[in-house]
């Protein structure tokens, strides 16, 4: 049997909403079915009525979900595209202008030396100040790299902490009118889920429930 695909998206909120009531047996039914079904396009165990009708309904979700996934994987794919061909088109059109000038002037050698290592001057100058623009938190409120790194850690996610951190400096960490410094952790997960093609709204329940776990642990 020709495997139809290695993984598909299904979030644990919307899972355990169709087997709150359940048996073991159903549930584990209910799991078997929708793997082979998205892995092989067929089911071979024969499911009760129940366990059919919340088949149909995540099914549903996680062929919208996984959709949802590859427009994002397509977006990102043709930004990668655009950002890629306008360093190559801005390098094209410096080109051009310098071949046009050395038809018109005809400098020395001396005066050669002396625009690359203007060149040169200015491109260290504008790597300075991208690092130092990386971790700058003179913003009220803002974290710095360090503060993120801990925060990321704390929770169990992974993001590029130097473009997050340049990103919303260059924005004085504002997002339209919303100034985000001061709720910096909200930030950060957006960032993640946005990167993950996760939807906010479920990783974060997923957050609450990881607490609450955590919290019913310590009671006991």
């Amino acid at each position: 049997m020709e495997s139809k695909k290695s993984t598909f998206i299904m979030y644990p909120t919307d899972f355990l909403a169709a087997v709150h009531n359940f048996t073991k047996r159903q549930t584990g039914e209910l799991i078997i079915a929708l793997c082979e079904f998205n892995l092989y396009e067929k089911i071979s165990l024969k499911i009760s009525n129940d366990v059919k009708d919340k088949f149909n309904v995540l099914q549903k979700i996680i062929d919208d979900n996984n959709a949802k996934y590859l427009e994002i994987c397509e977006k990102r794919k043709n930004n990668a595209k655009q950002k890629a061909s306008k360093p190559r088109a801005k390098v094209q059109q410096t080109d051009s202008k310098t071949s046009a000038k050395l038809l018109t002037d005809s400098p020395t050698e001396n005066e050669s030396e002396k625009e690359n290592e203007s060149e040169s001057d200015n491109d260290n100058g504008c790597r300075e100040r991208g690092l130092q623009s990386v971790d700058n938190s003179g913003f009220v409120g803002a974290p710095s790299a360090e503060n993120v790194a801990d925060y990321c850690k704390e929770i169990g996610i992974s993001v590029d902490i130097p473009a997050f951190m340049k990103w919303h400096n260059e924005r004085g960490w504002r997002h339209g009118k919303k100034y985000v410094a001061l709720d910096w952790k909200k930030a950060v997960r957006k960032w993640y889920c946005k990167d993950a093609g996760i939807a906010l709204i479920y990783f974060e329940a997923e957050l609450s429930s990881r607490q609450d776990d955590l919290n019913n642990g310590k009671d006991m």
